[in-house]
């Protein structure tokens, strides 16, 4: 049991020191932790990882953006009338409203 707790010390260190290089602490992770990347590479990554996203359809995309542009308007009204209803109360109070 305490053999255990000592194998798993060397990879606690290993993964906090990832950027210190040397190859006793997490040697067998640390070439697939490279800070440079072919940029080809990465650009065929990005493509393949696209690929496995699920896109909406053309059609939800126009509803969900009919919907968003109508909830915008909506609030534009509604924040537009508690605004001029609160202008009102104001100038009523101070005495400045005709």
């Amino acid at each position: 049991m305490a053999k255990a707790g000592k194998t798993r010390q060397p990879a606690r260190a290993g993964a906090s020191g990832q950027g210190s290089g040397s190859a006793s602490a997490g040697g067998g992770t640390a070439p697939a932790r490279r800070k440079t990347t072919n940029p080809f590479r990465f650009i065929g990554e990005v493509r393949q990882e696209g690929r496995k996203v699920t896109w909406t359809s053309r059609s939800e995309t126009i509803v969900s953006s009919i919907f968003v542009l109508v909830m915008a308007v909506i609030a534009a009204i509604f924040f537009f009338g508690v605004d001029s209803l609160i202008g009102f109360i104001i100038n009523i109070l101070l005495g400045l409203g005709g």
